[in-house]
C-alpha cells in the first residue's frame, strides 16, 4: 500500500466513506475547519472505490425528508471546494425535490459528487489520504493511547498483504445491518416467532426495499391468487415496505390483503399542533412537541410517503381511504390477542418483519491484545455510542478518541438539538450526519 509521505500515521482515522463517513466532512468544510482537519492529517478508508454515496442509491423509496434538507450543504459554497457539485447534473436534479421528498436514488447521486469533490480534495494534500478499496479487521488500542486499524485490499491493485493505520482518533461509520436469524427468533407474541414454520416466506426491509428485492416480491406474489402480506413493526421501514408493495410492484392488491401488525403507538409528524388539530389529529399531548421547533413528533412521527400512507389508511385530513391495508394493534404481553395472529401468517404470501438493524462493528482489542467487548454487542439493542458519539465498552463506558456515527448507532439528540420528550428511540439521518452529529465529532478531534 502506498503512504502519501512514507508515513502510516494520521491524526485521525475515517473508516467508512459512505454519507455517514463523510459527514464530518462536511461539517467542517460548512464550517470552514477543512483545511485544518486536513493539515492535522486525516485518513478515510472505504471498501469502494467512491466516496460519498454509499449504499443510499439502491433503494427504490423516497426520502423521508424533503430535497432541500440535503442541498443545505452548499450554502454559501459558490467559491468553495462544492462548487463543482453546485454545477453538477445531480444538483440540478435534486432541486426538483427541493420542497418534497426526494427518490433515494437522486440523494445517491448527489452525494456521489459531495463525495468526489471531497476526494479531489484529499488527493491534492499532502499528509490527508483516501484509502479506497479496502477492508478493515480490526482495531488495537496502542500503549500509548493511539490505536493500530489493520486492512487488507478489496483488489488486486494492491495486492494481498495487510497494512496498519495509526491515529490518535477513529470514527466508524460502517452502516448496519439486518440479522436474519435473530429477527426470525424474535417473539411476535409469547411464543410465537418466525424461525420454526415461517422462515421460507419471510423477506427483510433491507432487501424488498431495493429493486431486486421488489422484484422478488412481485414473482412470489405473481405465482399465486394469494396477495396476503404481514408486516410487522410500527417504524418508518414498516410502512416504507406497504409502500413499495403498492407503487413498486403491478401487484393488484384487493381491500385487506397487506396487514401491519404492530406493537407500539403510531405517530404522524405535523409541523405544528395546530396543523394537526385542523386534520383531526388529537392523539398527543404536550410532552409529544419539541420544545425547540414546536414541531408534533418531530422524531418519532412518520414522513412523506409513509405519513401519507398512514393518513389513509385512518381516513384523516381529507385524504381518500385505503382500504387494501390495515393495521392491527398486538400485546405483546398477550397470547391471547384478538386477530389469530398464527392464522395470519399462515395465510399471508409473504411475512415482512421491519424490527430494525443493529450496527456493524470491527474486533475491538487492547494493549495486550485481549479483545474488548463493544456495549453495541450485548442482549437486545444496546447503543454503540453516548449522547457525544463515543464508542461504549461492554460495560457502557466510552472509549477515549474512538467514535461511531451512521444508521442503528444508537445516537439520541439532546438539548440544543431539540426533540419530543416522549422519544425514547435513536435518531439517524443525512442531515444530522452532517450537522448536529458530525459537528460533535469534528468538535472532539479538533
Amino acid at each position: 500500500m502506498h503512504f502519501k509521505q512514507d508515513s502510516n500515521v494520521f491524526k485521525t482515522l475515517i473508516i467508512g466513506a459512505g454519507p455517514a463517513g463523510t459527514g464530518p466532512l462536511v461539517n467542517a468544510q460548512q464550517r470552514g475547519l477543512l483545511p485544518q482537519l486536513l493539515d492535522e492529517g486525516i485518513a478515510i478508508a472505504d471498501r469502494s472505490p467512491h466516496m460519498g454515496s454509499g449504499s443510499i442509491g439502491q433503494h427504490i423509496i423516497n426520502s423521508d425528508t424533503i430535497g432541500g434538507t440535503f442541498l443545505e450543504c452548499l450554502i454559501n459554497q459558490e467559491a468553495g471546494a462544492f462548487q463543482s457539485v453546485i454545477n453538477s447534473p445531480a444538483r440540478q436534479n435534486l432541486e426538483a425535490y427541493r420542497k418534497s421528498a426526494a427518490p433515494l436514488k437522486a440523494v445517491g447521486e448527489f452525494m456521489g459528487e459531495i463525495g468526489l469533490a471531497l476526494h479531489q480534495i484529499i488527493d491534492a494534500h499532502p499528509v490527508s489520504q483516501f484509502f479506497a478499496n479496502v477492508e478493515a479487521r480490526s482495531i488495537q488500542r496502542m500503549p500509548d493511547g493511539n490505536f493500530r486499524t489493520t486492512f487488507v485490499p478489496c483488489t488486486p491493485e494492491y495486492g494481498d498483504e495487510p497494512f496498519d493505520i495509526i491515529s490518535k482518533f477513529v470514527v466508524t461509520a460502517l452502516g448496519a445491518r439486518q440479522l436474519r436469524e435473530q429477527t426470525l427468533t424474535a417473539d411476535i407474541i409469547p411464543g410465537l416467532n418466525l424461525a420454526d414454520h415461517y422462515a421460507d416466506k419471510s423477506l427483510l426491509t433491507g432487501h424488498i426495499l431495493t429493486e431486486h428485492g421488489a422484484h422478488e416480491m412481485e414473482q412470489r406474489l405473481q405465482t399465486t391468487p394469494n396477495h396476503k402480506v404481514v408486516i410487522i413493526g410500527a417504524s418508518h421501514s414498516t410502512f416504507s415496505a406497504a409502500w413499495a408493495l403498492l407503487n413498486r410492484t403491478g401487484i393488484d392488491f384487493e381491500e385487506g390483503d397487506i396487514t401491519i401488525l404492530h406493537r407500539q403507538k403510531l405517530k404522524i409528524f405535523y409541523p405544528s399542533v395546530e396543523d394537526a388539530r385542523a386534520e383531526g389529529y388529537n392523539d398527543f399531548d404536550e410532552n409529544d412537541v419539541c420544545p425547540l421547533t414546536k414541531r408534533l413528533y418531530r422524531l418519532g412521527g412518520l414522513r412523506w410517503d409513509s405519513r401519507e400512507l398512514l393518513k389513509r389508511i385512518w381516513g384523516i385530513g381529507g385524504v381518500p381511504l385505503e382500504k387494501r391495508v390495515r393495521l392491527i394493534a398486538l400485546d405483546p404481553t398477550n397470547q391471547h390477542n384478538t386477530v389469530d395472529i398464527k392464522a395470519l401468517l399462515d395465510e399471508a404470501t409473504l411475512i415482512i418483519p421491519a424490527f430494525g438493524y443493529r450496527p456493524i462493528t470491527l474486533p475491538f482489542y487492547d494493549e495486550h491484545h485481549q479483545q474488548i467487548g463493544l456495549f453495541a454487542s450485548g442482549e437486545g439493542t444496546p447503543s454503540l455510542v453516548d449522547d457525544d458519539c463515543r464508542v461504549l465498552d461492554s460495560q457502557g463506558e466510552p472509549i477515549p478518541n474512538f467514535y461511531g456515527i451512521g444508521l442503528a448507532s444508537g445516537f439520541m439528540l439532546s438539548g440544543a438539538l431539540g426533540g419530543e420528550p416522549s422519544f425514547h428511540g435513536q435518531t439517524n439521518g443525512l442531515w444530522l450526519y452532517q450537522n448536529g452529529v458530525g459537528e460533535r465529532i469534528l468538535n472532539a478531534i479538533l
